[in-house]
């Protein structure tokens, strides 16, 4: 099975990363601005994007501060996503953060991997955007892909 996996550095502390990425609150400054998340292990995560048109749920199922967040029993609303499990890894270096991220368990590399790739590597650099400067993309703001 293919898996997607990014890694960046991040000029903030991993508190701050933790924050933006285990938090609905946080969540809305890069990624997306429909976020509802119940923060805590066993919680129900569910992501809209335009206008809700597609939807990812999740289930919180790792939580660790400040150096792990990791969502399961991810779906979609057109499935490309089900199965599969989310998972960002924070590591501490010097006076920044290194995020490991994967999103693991594709069925196949086809176009709705390769589209999640991208989108991925997009909202990554959102993320980093957001907290090094203050700003993200996050949809509905992003770019028309």
């Amino acid at each position: 099975m293919p898996d997607i996996m990014h890694r960046i550095t991040i000029h903030t502390t991993p508190e701050r990363v933790y924050e933006a990425i285990a938090t609905a609150e946080g969540i809305r400054n890069w990624w997306t601005r429909d976020a509802a998340v119940d923060s805590k292990n066993g919680g129900a995560a569910e992501f809209g994007f335009y206008d809700h048109v597609f939807v990812i749920k999740a289930s919180v199922d790792e939580l660790t501060p400040p150096a792990h967040v990791g969502w399961n029993k991810v779906t979609s609303t057109h499935g490309g996503f089900d199965g599969t499990s989310i998972a960002f890894d924070l590591q501490p270096q010097e006076h920044s953060t290194v995020l490991a991220f994967a999103h693991r368990g594709f069925k196949r590399a086809d176009d709705n991997y390769a589209g999640a790739t991208t989108r991925w590597g997009y909202y990554l650099v959102s993320l980093k955007r957001y907290l090094e400067a203050g700003t993200g993309s996050p949809n509905p703001d992003d770019i028309d892909f």
